[in-house]
């Protein structure tokens, strides 16, 4: 009977370790705790409005905006400091490898186009990236297609078009960081003050004189000042608004 009491205690001891070791694999591989939802959105600004302000006006001198579209993809945020849990990601990936495109303004009706959402490992983010691509998610009969930006407006009252094929990874810097420890919306604007800075009427024309103005990667209608002025302006035009963002 003792020697039956002590092949007991010696298969409890072992089946009580074997429990232990199995729930430490296990908490070894349950992921890192504290995840919160991101939602990444776009639309159109000017610069001078508050942050909270929702643009009414998309006239800038003899120019009237009257549909925007974008193409983006590979959205990321970076913590700002490296982690030490190796178990906690130091990149979040919003949306990789599917390029959408997006409509910000329509028919002269300012929109707000929505990206992707992802959970987030909290923390402090200090950068974002994302890439403006050609468009590849329309039909090839598509304007939209092979473009990353196009804006069309009345120019002078003459219709008219600004098309961009850039493709080029944008970063912006969160100087204060971006604190994520619950759910975040951030807006991706395009000011179009900015995406219009220095261009003068005077580079603009009707070249063809066939009644649509069109600035292009192509010189169109003569107006290859006017587009390399939109393309270096594409970069500083496109801000993050919104968002919990630190003091230091």
């Amino acid at each position: 009977m003792k020697t039956m009491k002590n092949w007991k205690t010696i298969f409890l001891a072992g089946s009580a370790a074997a429990m232990l070791i199995s729930c430490t694999e296990n908490k070894d591989d349950q992921p890192f705790l504290g995840e919160s939802e991101v939602t990444i959105s776009a639309t159109v600004g000017n610069s001078e409005e508050s942050p909270n302000a929702r643009t009414n006006s998309l006239v800038y001198g003899n120019i009237a905006i009257t549909d925007v579209r974008l193409s983006v993809d590979n959205v990321k945020l970076h913590l700002r400091t490296k982690s030490e849990d190796n178990k906690k990601p130091n990149i979040a990936h919003i949306k990789t490898n599917q390029p959408i495109t997006l409509t910000l303004v329509k028919d002269g009706q300012v929109l707000v186009a929505p990206i992707a959402s992802s959970m987030v490992a909290h923390g402090i983010y200090g950068k974002v990236d994302f890439d403006l691509v050609k468009a590849a998610d329309v039909p090839e009969t598509d304007e939209m297609y092979g473009y990353s930006v196009i804006a069309k407006a009345t120019w002078f009252n003459i219709p008219a078009v600004m098309y961009l094929d850039l493709e080029d990874e944008v970063s912006m810097q969160f100087n204060k960081g971006l604190e994520v420890k619950g759910a975040q919306e951030l807006l991706l604007t395009l000011y179009m003050d900015k995406f219009l800075e220095g261009v003068a009427p005077a580079l603009v024309a009707d070249g063809n004189s066939d009644g649509l103005i069109e600035v292009g990667p192509n010189n169109e209608d003569g107006n290859a000042e006017a587009y390399a002025a939109i393309k270096a302006n594409i970069k500083e035009a496109l801000v993050f608004k919104n968002g919990d963002f630190k003091n230091n």
